[in-house]
């Protein structure tokens, strides 16, 4: 029987197309649903000032938190509840333990569509949740042509503004 559904979001508007199919599920189950943010670990190699590391995953954590909570927000008014977790580390490795952790029945999520080099390159958090949940995983499909494209351009620009948050403020 599925009672708790994971759903794993990383703040795209394309990651939020799972909890249409999520909440669905839920509703119709009477299920919870458990939503989670992953913060990656810093960027190996870079050089970061003494405490701006610390700083910087802080900052991280929290905007992983308010995103939560907004997401919980929004789904309320649609008359469903949602648990948030914000998780750290590796974002497919971090995911898996706390399915098996929380005894999650079911993971619902996007797939960012990533295909070619780039795939091979960074492989696929969905690929390897496929391979390593404790349970089914239900891929929702990505959207096509120009929408997948300007979100993949919204995602770039996000990305963007998080290094230059990153960079020292000069006075």
């Amino acid at each position: 029987m599925i009672k708790r559904v994971l759903v794993p979001l990383d703040g795209s508007e394309l990651a939020e197309r799972a909890l249409v199919v999520a909440g669905g599920l839920v509703e119709a189950l009477s299920g919870e649903l458990v939503l989670a943010r992953v913060v990656p670990p810093s960027v190996p190699g870079r050089f970061y000032a003494p405490k701006q590391l610390d700083q910087l995953e802080e900052a991280q954590r929290k905007e992983a938190e308010a995103y939560l909570a907004s997401v919980a927000e929004r789904l309320k008014e649609d008359r469903l509840s949602a648990q948030t977790h914000v998780l750290t580390g590796e974002i497919a490795t971090a995911l898996i333990a706390f399915a098996k952790r929380e005894r999650c029945d079911l993971v619902v999520m996007s797939s960012h569509g990533m295909q070619g080099l780039g795939w091979e390159v960074f492989g696929s958090v969905a690929q390897k949740l496929l391979h390593g949940a404790p349970c089914p995983v239900l891929i929702v499909r990505p959207a096509v042509g120009a929408e997948l494209e300007r979100e993949e351009e919204m995602e770039e620009a996000r990305a963007d503004e998080a290094l230059l948050r990153e960079l020292p403020k000069r006075d």
